[in-house]
């Protein structure tokens, strides 16, 4: 190595400055060099003393390496497509039976048990340019005895090409009606792709919050302040998206659900294209944050309003039985802070913490009835005070546990007939107190409809309700036993017509709005959730009297459903299966035409009262009669309805190529 002299050395004293590096024969013989021109070293040597130019060091800026997004995203891939491939080889059997086009659905759509890395990137290999696919609708289909009846009994028709087809749909429904394994479809995505959506800039996010609190009184937005103040979730949107501090999975939830609502109220009103894109974004964001909600968190508030704001996410997007677990653990952690058991509330928190109970419980009946489940709390328990002016919805909820308990259950299929046809006239006295009460705000909000400022859209949210109010009390009254050799009793089969006459002006109504949101809201509460029993007792009505004005009524019902483009209706919507039991029912007719009556033999009411006070106060006197005990097993033939009826929506939940 070269060695560096002391400056008292005499060498050291003829060494010049060090100003350049050695030459390259000392550096390849490690010798000390003096830095000359030449150097001494070469000199002696004899050598040439060369200098070896070197590149200069540039430093370049390090690129910062996101292992937390990179190497999960492509974990994520490997996953998404291990899912994949599962999904196909757990399908091949389904695949034999289904059409191309469902397996196509399949292959792309569904997915087994998403974890939440595998919702956020289900949409990774899709063109950006392609669609997202349908929607799945969550319902089934009923009366296998009468399907069944009409493929062994077509000879007559075989035929017609246009029955022939209708058969041919109807042994594909029947194999799915009795081959329960077949009708499971894998589950699909909660949330579209966030991706395939344009992020809202943060200054719409103030303008709708101040819009929201400029309309505090409108209809929708009370509603959704029934589960927490406004200013509550005024502070937990500016917390989630204004602040630096971190926020919760629940508060996540709670605030995009907010904007999703507030954002679609707008959109509505003003039919701006824009804010629907933004409602669409937030929607993505609530199915995004249930994937990631552990139901084993602390119990809290928030955590209750976030489950119970996911539940009515899954009811509207067709997901009924995981809406059930999110509201059912709702209640259960309601009963676990004791809100069920506050005394008289004191304070706002404790206000807070009432309303959010009263919201859980209505919407957890309801789905109880819905799915033909007991209940999580009985109203036994509840010692909550209530409210004179408690909310209908609350009162709607009190009906529809009642109704399940003491009716559908089966501790209520062993009553006797006297005791539960005591019931249902006391329910549907009950429920015909709050559609008069509808009726009353109907009529109001028309009158205040002047100004279309003030709440426009008040007077179809309210029929909406009216629909579902109506559904409830034809299936109330369905437990009546039947008079005049009728199946039904006249009145259910007058509010049953009723309702579906109702239905088709609310259609016509939602329809006018030109949102497809609001459409699918409707479908998915009126018809599906509610559950929607009508159709049903018309139809078994019609077909085992051929009356043609019911066929009619059938034929409306199907058509209200019908999309404005054809290529975007999936296999299971509601067009395509109530369009083909309204087929059926007429193929009965065409195949028996000595049976067909007109309305004018048989009673039928086209006003809206729904209930005729008379004829249901005669039913303890028929329930009397011994004829009626040896002609009309009650437990038996309700209970058999009932359980078909849950069979039909549950298969119209699923993906079923009929």
């Amino acid at each position: 190595m070269e060695s560096r002299a002391s400056p008292t050395e005499k060498r050291g004293f003829d060494r010049p400055a060090i100003n350049r590096r050695s030459c390259d024969q000392c550096r390849a013989r490690k010798i000390g060099c003096d830095r000359a021109t030449p150097c001494s070293n070469c000199v002696s040597a004899r050598v040439d003393c060369t200098h070896s130019r070197i590149a200069p060091k540039t430093s370049t800026a390090r690129q910062r390496v996101l292992v937390s997004e990179q190497y999960e995203r492509k974990i994520d891939d490997i996953s998404r497509d291990v899912s994949s491939i599962k999904s196909l080889l757990a399908g091949l059997d389904l695949n034999r039976i289904a059409s191309a086009q469902t397996s196509h659905e399949q292959h792309h759509s569904a997915s087994i048990s998403p974890s939440p890395a595998e919702a956020n990137n289900s949409e990774k290999l899709r063109p950006p340019a392609t669609t997202a696919p349908p929607p799945r609708w969550d319902y089934s289909a009923h009366i296998i005895d009468f399907v069944q009846s009409i493929i062994q009994d077509n000879g007559s028709v075989q035929a017609d090409t246009e029955w022939s087809s209708t058969i041919s749909s109807l042994k594909s429904l029947a194999n799915a009606l009795e081959n329960t394994q077949m009708t499971r479809s894998q589950q699909t995505k909660l949330h579209e792709p966030l991706e395939s959506i344009p992020e809202p800039a943060l200054e719409a996010i103030v303008d709708i919050l101040r819009w929201a609190k400029d309309h505090s009184r409108d209809y929708r937005v009370v509603w959704i302040c029934r589960f927490l103040p406004l200013d509550v979730f005024l502070d937990i949107c500016n917390k989630v998206y204004f602040r630096v501090e971190d926020h919760t999975e629940a508060e996540f939830i709670i605030a995009n659900s907010f904007l999703s609502y507030v954002f679609a109220e707008y959109a509505v009103i003003h039919g701006d294209a824009k804010t629907q894109e933004y409602c669409r974004f937030y929607r993505s964001k609530v199915g995004c944050g249930l994937t990631k909600l552990t139901l084993l968190a602390a119990p809290c508030m928030e955590l209750i309003a976030a489950l119970a704001l996911g539940a009515i996410y899954l009811v509207e997007e067709s997901r009924a039985s995981q809406s059930w677990t999110l509201i059912s653990t709702a209640m259960t952690l309601c009963q676990t802070l004791g809100y069920h058991r506050l005394d008289s509330p004191k304070d706002g928190h404790q206000y807070m913490q009432s309303d959010l109970f009263w919201v859980v419980y209505a919407y957890e009946k309801g789905l109880s009835l819905r799915l033909g489940r007991c209940s999580g709390v009985r109203d036994s328990e509840v010692s909550l005070t209530r409210q004179e002016n408690q909310h209908r919805s609350i009162r709607l909820g009190r009906i529809q546990g009642k109704a399940y308990d003491q009716l559908y259950s089966p501790e209520g299929l062993t009553t006797s007939n006297a005791t539960r046809c005591e019931v249902a006239n006391s329910l549907s006295q009950e429920l015909q107190s709050i559609i008069d009460e509808t009726h009353h705000e109907i009529a109001q909000a028309l009158t205040e409809r002047r100004d279309m400022n003030d709440d426009p859209m008040k007077v179809i949210y309210l029929h909406c309700d009216l629909v579902c109010q109506s559904a409830l009390t034809a299936m109330v009254l369905r437990v009546l036993p039947g008079s005049q050799g009728m199946e039904v009793h006249e009145s259910c089969l007058t509010v049953a017509r009723n309702t579906l006459d109702l239905h088709d002006q609310c259609m016509k109504l939602v329809n006018g709005c030109k949102d497809t949101l609001l459409i699918r809201r409707y479908i998915n509460w009126a018809i599906l959730h509610t559950p929607f029993f009508p159709f049903s007792i018309v139809f078994t009505h019609a077909v085992r009297y051929s009356i043609v004005e019911d066929f009619d009524r059938l034929d409306r019902f199907a058509s209200s459903f019908k999309p404005e483009s054809s290529q975007s209706e999936p296999a299971t919507h509601p067009h395509r299966l109530y369009e083909l039991l309204s087929k059926a029912a007429r193929l009965s007719a065409k195949a028996c035409p000595e049976l067909s009556h007109t309305s004018e033999s048989l009673s039928s009411s086209t006003d809206f009262t729904m209930i005729d006070p008379e004829a249901v106060n005669t039913v303890d006197e028929i329930a009397a009669t011994d004829a009626v005990g040896t002609e009309y097993d009650a437990s038996f033939q309700i209970g058999d309805w009932f359980h078909s009826n849950q069979q039909f929506m549950r298969l119209l939940h699923e993906d079923v190529p009929y």
